[in-house]
């Protein structure tokens, strides 16, 4: 008797729902942080990419030269990512096209991630060299 008590018992599927929630919750809250942490990344990658073809516009400028791509560079960075520490910028110009190249962390945790593994080039046509 006892036995078909607690085997009915077992069988029940009351309060499931106590024992689901927490786990599905777990779930939802990693996969909703993961896809803000991918956005983040994304949107450093893209506004690096952004700054470095600015700069190397700017520095392809008539008048210019690659020490302008980088100030512009190194400006605009730092402004706009100061959260990521350290960001190397180099500038260069060879064969009539301007450089810009840019180093930065990358954003695994937060800002928080491996330093200089965010690696973006701009290039543009140096208008001295036409």
């Amino acid at each position: 008797m006892r036995t078909r008590r607690l085997h009915r018992r077992l069988r029940e599927e009351r309060g499931n729902a106590v024992v689901e929630f927490p786990l599905i919750a777990a779930l939802v809250v990693a996969l909703g942080l993961s896809l803000l942490q991918l956005a983040l990344f994304l949107h450093v990658r893209n506004g690096l990419t952004d700054i470095a073809v600015q700069s190397a516009y700017h520095g392809a400028l008539l008048g210019n030269d690659p020490s302008d791509g980088l100030a512009r560079a190194s400006e605009l960075a730092a402004a706009r990512f100061q959260q990521l520490g350290d960001v190397d910028v180099e500038a260069r110009e060879h064969a009539g096209v301007i450089e810009v190249e840019i180093h930065a962390a990358l954003p695994l945790i937060g800002f928080f991630g491996p330093s200089n593994a965010l690696h973006v080039v701009g290039h543009a046509v140096d208008e001295d060299a036409l």
